[in-house]
Formats: structure tokens, sequence, C-alpha cells
């Protein structure tokens, strides 16, 4: 059974290049209305990547914040024209603080929207740790999938199709990570999914003959 390996990345990292390993990476498209300084750069990237087959899929991820209306509209406008092998994680965290009660109708509204705006909610997940996923979403869309950050273990957690198990400095428990060309990142596993399964999982489905054809 495989798993596929993959890279989380922002402008805190170095712009990808064709030195990076795997075949799905994950990158910051904004924080709020804060733009990636360098998604340019790493959209375009993943954009060739994926027409020559060097990525199975990618995904394009947004902090959520309270003011999620103009957070969906930054994230369209970096976007444009969405491709058919991206997908689209919504990153919910507290933030120490900063976010907190039950948000469960913000989130789930910019998951609908974004869920239009690339042409199915199936093709959204949502990322965050156990205790904010229970706490800030605790009422989630029936069947979405989650990436799920647990450094040092990997928990059950209904809807998990993935797992981040480290944030890169070590300060979160797991052992300090990365690839190429980032040197220390988050790292995430799709635990026994090959990449085109994981694409399939996250509703990239188009670009892929069906299993068995």
């Amino acid at each position: 059974m495989s798993d596929t390996l993959y890279a989380d990345v922002s402008e805190w990292q170095a712009s990808v290049d064709d030195s990076y390993p795997y075949r799905v990476l994950c990158i910051r498209s904004n924080d709020g209305t804060y733009r990636d300084r360098r998604w340019d750069n790493n959209y375009a990237w993943c954009r060739r990547a994926a027409d020559s087959d060097r990525l199975a899929f990618f995904i394009a991820y947004f902090v959520w914040r309270p003011n999620w209306r103009q957070t969906v509209d930054t994230f369209t406008a970096q976007v444009g024209t969405p491709h058919p092998k991206m997908a689209v994680m919504l990153d919910v965290e507290s933030w120490g603080g900063q976010i907190g009660g039950d948000r469960s109708a913000g989130i789930n509204a910019a998951y609908r929207a974004v869920g239009a705006y690339v042409g199915s909610t199936a093709k959204v997940l949502g990322y965050g740790n156990v205790a904010d996923l229970d706490t800030l979403w605790p009422h989630k869309p029936p069947g979405i999938r989650l990436v799920v950050a647990a450094y040092g273990h990997n928990p059950r957690y209904p809807g998990k199709v993935a797992h981040q198990y480290t944030d890169g400095s070590g300060y979160g428990g797991g052992l300090p990570e990365g690839a190429a060309p980032f040197a220390r990142c988050d790292m995430n596993s799709a635990d026994g999914l090959a990449p085109e399964d994981f694409a399939r999982a996250c509703g990239v489905k188009s670009a892929f003959p069906a299993k068995g054809a």
C-alpha cells in the first residue's frame, strides 16, 4: 500500500522549481485578504506541472477568516480560471485564540462559495488540527474530506483523507522535515493512496481514466 507525500508551502519557503520531487503540491493563495507573495510563481509552476503530468494534481489553499466573503473574493482573484487538476483547501485555525467559537456558518458558506467557483464542493477540502476542527467547525458539510494536522501521531478523524505530520520547524512536536527546493516545510501524507487515487479522493477525476480501464 503506497502513501502520497507532499509539501505545503507559502511565502515563508522558497519558490517551487523543477527540483520538487513529489507528484502533489499544496500552495497558499491568501490569508484573509492578504495575498501570498510566492503565489504567482508557485501557481504558474503548478499549472505547467499539472499540464505535463509532473503533478497528478495540486491543492491551492487559503486561510479562512471571519471576513469570509472578502477572503473568497481574494482567492478567486488570485486563481482566475480554475485549473481542472486543482483542488481547494480551507485552512481553519484559531491562531492562538484570535478566532474562537462556533464558526461553522461562515466556514460552510465559504465552502459552498468556493465549490460553486471550481464547479463542485467535491474539490474543496478542509484543514485544521483536531481541537480547531472540533471547536471552530463542529457542523461540517456531509462527506467533506479533511487534512488533519497532528505532529507525532496520526489520529483517527471523520473524513480524514491526509494528515500533516510535521510543521517544518519541529516546534509542533514532529521532526523537522522538508523537500527540495524548500528545505524545511510542512509535510503531509495521504496514507494508502497513490497520487491519482488521492486526486480522485479530492474531487479531481476528469483528468484520469477510470480505474480498471
